[in-house]
C-alpha cells in the first residue's frame, strides 16, 4: 500500500497538526515541499490543489484538502473519533477549540519587526489565558485515562498536544497556573508514539524561521504584516 503523502512547506503551518495525526494513526508518510512559486504554481494548474490550497494529502486513493475534513478522516481511519455520536461532538467541540487556539499564533512569523512578533505573541497569549486554556483545565479535572474525552486517547487529545508542543517551543513556562493542563501533557510526552515523534529525527517540525516564512511569501505571492 501507498504511503500517505503530505503536500505543504517545509514548517510547522497548517500542516503540522496533520503530522501529528498521521503519526497518532502510526502511518508512515512522505512529504513534498512546496519550494517556489512556479512548482506551486504549476501543481495547481495540474489540478492537484482543489480550492487552490494547501495542506494536501494524498492517501487512499484521494487528494484531500480542508484541515478538518483531513483530520476527520485521519481521526476516523485511526480509531480516534470515540465510540458514539456525542462522544464525536465533544471531540470535535475540542478540536476546534485546539485548532483555534494554534492557528491564532500562525501569523507571528509573518509580521515584518521582530517588536511585531513579539507584540503578536503578546495579544495571543491574552487570548489563550482568557478564552482556551481556562477551558481545558476544566475539563482535564474529572477525565479518564489522561483523555479529554471518553476512555482512550482521540483527535482531541492529539491536537491539544501539538498547541501545546509549539507554544512551549516560544515560552517554556506558558503552563505555569495551569496544574491540570500540565499534569495532562506531561503524561501525554510519555505516550509511546508521542516519545517518539518529540525525538529528534522525526517529521515534526520546529518553530517557523525566516527561510519558511520566505518561502510560504513567494510561493504564495504573499506580503509579511506591519
Amino acid at each position: 500500500m501507498k504511503n500517505p503523502v503530505l503536500y505543504y512547506f517545509d514548517g510547522q503551518g497548517r500542516g503540522e497538526v496533520i503530522r501529528w495525526m498521521l503519526a497518532a494513526c502510526g502511518l508512515d508518510f512522505e512529504e513534498v515541499f512546496i519550494t517556489s512559486r512556479e512548482q506551486y504554481l504549476k501543481m495547481v494548474a495540474d489540478g492537484l490543489f482543489l480550492y487552490q490550497q494547501v495542506p494536501m494529502l494524498e492517501i487512499d486513493d484521494m487528494q484531500l484538502v480542508q484541515c478538518g475534513a483531513i483530520l476527520r478522516y485521519l481521526a476516523r481511519k485511526g480509531n480516534l473519533y470515540g465510540d458514539d455520536a456525542k462522544e464525536q461532538a465533544m471531540i470535535d467541540m475540542y478540536t476546534d477549540g485546539a485548532q483555534d487556539m494554534f492557528n491564532s499564533s500562525l501569523g507571528i512569523p509573518f509580521q515584518s519587526t521582530e517588536d511585531a512578533r513579539d507584540d503578536m505573541w503578546k495579544k495571543v497569549k491574552e487570548k489563550i489565558f482568557e478564552r482556551f486554556f481556562p477551558v481545558f483545565e476544566k475539563a482535564l479535572q474529572n477525565c479518564k485515562n489522561s483523555c479529554l474525552v471518553g476512555a482512550r486517547q482521540s483527535m482531541a487529545d492529539v491536537l491539544l498536544t501539538a498547541a501545546l508542543t509549539s507554544f512551549q517551543g516560544r515560552q517554556h513556562d506558558i503552563l505555569d497556573g495551569y496544574p491540570n493542563l500540565q499534569k495532562w501533557f506531561d503524561e501525554q510526552k510519555k505516550i509511546e508514539w508521542i516519545f517518539k515523534f518529540l525525538a529528534p529525527g522525526s517529521k515534526r517540525k520546529p518553530l517557523p524561521d525566516d527561510k519558511y516564512v520566505n518561502t510560504v511569501c513567494t510561493a504564495l505571492n504573499f506580503q509579511l504584516g506591519l
